[in-house]
């Protein structure tokens, strides 16, 4: 949900805060337990505020590396296959 987004990208607590706010006036009905459980769990949830946005963006993001592997491992999974390989290049698999 980019709206969430909004949330836990922003630039400081005070940002986050009001866009938390922002995000329940848009989905609090449809989402009540969701924006229920931020709104009580902000305490510990806003404490990340207290990092550098570098360390931030590494806590909210999936694991690059992970990322990248299993990006990797989706275009050769079956690279006989795949028109995106040459055949050429799967001739030593």
């Amino acid at each position: 949900m980019a709206d969430l987004k909004l949330v836990y990208k922003a630039n400081s607590k005070d940002l986050a805060e009001s866009e938390l706010e922002n995000l329940e006036a848009k989905w609090g009905k449809k989402y009540a337990l969701v924006i229920k459980s931020w709104n009580n769990n902000w305490h510990n949830l806003s404490a990340y505020f207290h990092y550098s946005s570098e360390i931030r963006k590494m806590i909210y993001t999936t694991n690059i590396v992970e990322g990248f592997h299993r990006q990797v491992r989706k275009v050769t999974k079956e690279p006989l296959n795949n028109p995106q390989i040459p055949h050429h290049a799967t001739e030593n698999f």
